[in-house]
């Protein structure tokens, strides 16, 4: 609770303030203004900020900005931390120095590993940093019930449980929206425990346009970040939906929205994220504030891309106490060296000096959790050589196939190839084009194994497996040999998951993750090496993508376009319907 009194005290020139930033250049995202200014802090919130003419401020402690531009804190409206790859705290360290103070994140990676528990993991880590660490209940664990096995499985009694924690501020990316516009009704339980306890619901609903689009928003959807095309965004922004504008380690919205933000006068219905951010791009280019530089890049004036990233997103998350620096508001604090190449200099959470020249200024909590310790890797049934074979006792067949799409990376397509057959399996040599996938369920649950095949990705040999596999985070490989698909999978199960490389019997790159294999416990200057080197040898194996890492765990996912394999077999994303592997 903060103490008015001695608020009030400062503010009427009665105490001085505790902090007084002087001679900045204030950037005022509600008027979209600059001005000389500075600014009074007072028991971590803002209490007064300077307009031209007013008289100086005296502070305990008086900061020369030196002409540098002070803004809010910036803010993230849509992050999963675990595609950071490191702990909550570990991931604070990285992302404050850039200028992040605020982070909205949907914990449904480590949901889906281990449940309630996983969510309450993320949520009670978060709360060990100075970081604002707004948890949102996720919505969807499995993705897709019913397609997928995943190790829990969220109902609307989970999410009320979910929603009574302090420091859960909304319902988590609604990602089977074609349950919301069915009505299905575990879609409508959980949509009904968010709008009964009056939060935030966020979005997930790639493509989506014309009357489908209106039953979803209809059922109380506040946003979307899967918005990658033009069109697309006009058709949200009019009806009212708020386009969460992308900018990830894979998906780079950014360059496509622009022309969309500039032509509709920059509503405030637009907000930053970066969804899925690794932890090399994160130390090499930076969070938030690496969107923002893309933005100005394609002609976005600088002081609409801050206001985007601040003041439009604390309307979003319902956040009335940061998004400006106004009086009564948290006194987070961000100085730049200009508005055009955005470069970070200074941060200040709540008050409190935390950052300077990209280094942090305080020393975090290291704590260490119980579920840290637990091996997630459980598969019950084993694995050998003849699940990676597809069999029929045909000479030949046709069989659909997953083929990448090069020009849109995150979309996958659907192909009707013939093959000859060899020892009653689908014969694959002479095709360098194909390889084989395979998903096993890892949660200890039922044991479920599903192969099928995938084209133009580019890999030539060897084997990858992840058990970071969107959403359910089961273990998938793929590989043109057998033998090495074989020796990956093993060597995750032995780590207790993560990413592995395999060639001709060797571990040619790994990347372990002992945390429900998804998170590694290591600092991102000790771990972003150690996934660019595995990045290096992704590519070595013949797979030429923007995020290599991202790709190869997007393929069990069941929620974007068109097809997809979980450990229960192919599906069709659109019709959310088993396809045979074998065409009859």
């Amino acid at each position: 609770m903060k103490n008015q009194n001695k608020i009030l005290s400062a503010i009427n020139g009665d105490t001085k303030f505790d902090l007084v930033i002087k001679d900045i250049n204030f950037v005022n995202v509600i008027t979209k203004e600059t001005y000389r200014s500075e600014i009074g802090v007072v028991d971590g919130v803002i209490g007064h900020v300077n307009q031209p003419n007013d008289p100086p401020l005296a502070g305990v402690v008086e900061v020369n900005g030196e002409g540098k531009f002070a803004i809010p804190g910036l803010i993230d409206t849509h992050i999963h931390t675990e595609s950071t790859m490191m702990t909550v705290s570990n991931m604070a360290k990285a992302i404050i120095p850039h200028g992040t103070t605020t982070i909205a994140c949907d914990p449904h990676e480590i949901g889906n590993v281990f449940g309630i528990k996983g969510v309450e993991y993320i949520l009670e880590s978060g709360k060990e940093t100075p970081l604002n660490v707004n948890v949102l209940a996720p919505s969807c664990i499995p993705a897709v019930d019913g397609l997928e096995t995943a190790g829990a499985a969220f109902y609307k009694d989970d999410v009320e449980q979910l929603l009574a924690l302090d420091g859960v501020e909304g319902l988590g990316e609604v990602m089977d929206y074609p349950g919301v516009i069915s009505n299905n009704e575990r879609m409508s339980g959980i949509l009904n425990a968010a709008k009964e306890n009056n939060v935030f619901i966020q979005g997930h609903a790639p493509s989506l346009v014309g009357r489908k689009l209106s039953a979803y928003l209809s059922q109380g959807v506040e946003s979307c970040h899967e918005t990658s095309f033009a069109e697309e965004a006009r058709y949200k922004l009019r009806a009212g939906m708020t386009v969460e504008c992308r900018e990830s380690s894979i998906v780079k919205d950014i360059k496509i929205l622009a022309p969309v933000m500039k032509e509709f006068n920059y509503p405030e219905t637009l907000t930053f994220c970066t969804d899925d951010r690794e932890p090399d791009d994160l130390l090499n280019e930076g969070h938030v504030d690496h969107v923002i530089r893309t933005a100005i890049k394609e002609g976005i004036p600088a002081i609409e891309a801050i206001k985007i990233a601040t003041y439009n997103a604390a309307n979003l998350l319902r956040r009335n106490d940061i998004g400006s620096l106004s009086p009564g508001k948290r006194a987070d604090i961000v100085l730049i060296d200009n508005l055009e190449s955005f470069n970070v200099v200074d941060v200040y959470i709540a008050g409190e000096h935390v950052a300077n020249q990209g280094k942090l200024l305080i020393k975090l909590i290291s704590k260490t959790y119980p579920i840290e310790s637990i091996n997630s890797v459980n598969l019950i049934n084993g694995v050998s050589i003849e699940d990676f074979k597809i069999y029929t006792e045909r000479d030949k067949v046709k069989v659909n196939t997953i083929s990448y799409q090069e020009d849109v990376p995150i979309i996958t397509k659907l192909k009707e190839i013939e093959f000859e057959t060899k020892d009653g399996y689908v014969d694959l040599s002479g095709r360098d084009d194909v390889f084989t996938i395979s998903v096993f369920e890892r949660h200890g649950i039922n044991g479920n194994k599903a192969t099928g095949l995938m084209k133009d990705l580019g890999l030539k040999h060897g084997a990858i497996a992840s058990t970071l596999s969107h959403d359910s985070h089961n273990l998938i490989v793929i590989g043109k040999n057998y033998d090495d698909m074989l020796l990956a999978v093993n060597k995750l199960q032995e780590t207790g998951g993560g990413m592995v490389c395999v060639l001709d019997g060797k571990v040619e790159a790994i990347l372990e993750f002992p945390i429900a294999g998804l998170i590694s416990p290591e600092s991102i200057e000790t771990l972003a090496p150690k996934v660019k080197k595995f990045k290096e040898t992704v590519e070595k194996f013949g797979i030429h993508s923007p995020s290599p890492i991202i790709q190869i765990a997007s393929f069990s996912l069941p929620v974007i376009p068109f097809v997809r394999l979980t450990d229960r077999g192919l599906v069709d994303v659109n019709k959310q319907e088993f396809i045979p592997i074998i065409i009859e």
